[in-house]
């Protein structure tokens, strides 16, 4: 495996060691190399896990959180569950870490009219229309699209291959499953499920699991 480079200077961690947190490596690797002017020194994965602990993932040490200081230095909250992500990241700020973007470059993306807090990831494949609003720490996976006046939330999560019609929302750490779509101007409730391939046709209330074709609520 190739060595690292760690020359340049913008310093992160990423918070967590599993599939997303290696994704999210690969991402900031990407932007290094072709855009060196952006580029991230990524020390290591954030890891709890006493077995992790001092290992070695795709060329980067799991690190103890205990032991890290985050003054002067970024995280990216990698972690697919919504609730586990936020607090991670509430872990993070009491650790005193900044927080960077990681926007994969192939991405399409309309930066004049779309607005996006920190710690957002963006995986390749995706495509962002126009005029549209992204809280904090969202995760947009591989091969998404978001249509125009679309609205996520804090912590929202998509997973790979959703679509989402123009005028949805997505309420502070919804999740919508693989391959799950959205008709135009409906709601996803506060810490709702959306479940894989399944294709919302009415609003989902707050705290609730979807599934189906059309989307039927299973558990409220």
């Amino acid at each position: 495996m190739k060595s690292k480079d760690f020359s340049v200077k913008r310093k992160m961690v990423i918070l967590g060691a599993g599939g997303m947190a290696r994704e999210a490596a690969w991402i900031a690797e990407e932007i290094s190399q072709r855009s060196p002017s952006l580029a991230w020194q990524v020390i290591g994965f954030w890891q709890a896990d006493p077995q992790l602990i001092g290992t070695i993932i795709n060329g980067y040490p799991v690190l103890d959180p205990t032991q890290l200081d985050g003054h002067g230095m970024y995280a990216i909250a990698a972690i697919g569950q919504p609730a586990i992500r936020q607090k991670v990241v509430k872990q993070a700020i009491e650790k005193g870490f900044s927080f960077a973007r990681l926007i994969h470059p192939d991405v399409v993306l309309d930066f004049n009219t779309t607005s996006m807090g920190d710690g957002v990831i963006i995986c390749p494949g995706t495509t962002l229309t126009t005029n549209i609003t992204i809280g904090q720490h969202v995760i947009i996976n591989a091969g998404c699209t978001v249509s125009h006046d679309c609205i996520l939330e804090d912590y929202a999560t998509l997973s790979p291959g959703c679509h989402l019609a123009g005028f949805t929302h997505l309420e502070e750490m919804a999740f919508m499953g693989i391959g799950s779509v959205t008709i135009e101007n409906h709601h996803i409730g506060r810490q709702s499920v959306v479940g894989a391939g399944a294709v919302v046709i009415d609003d989902i209330p707050a705290n609730s699991t979807a599934i189906g074709i059309p989307a039927k609520v299973k558990h409220q």
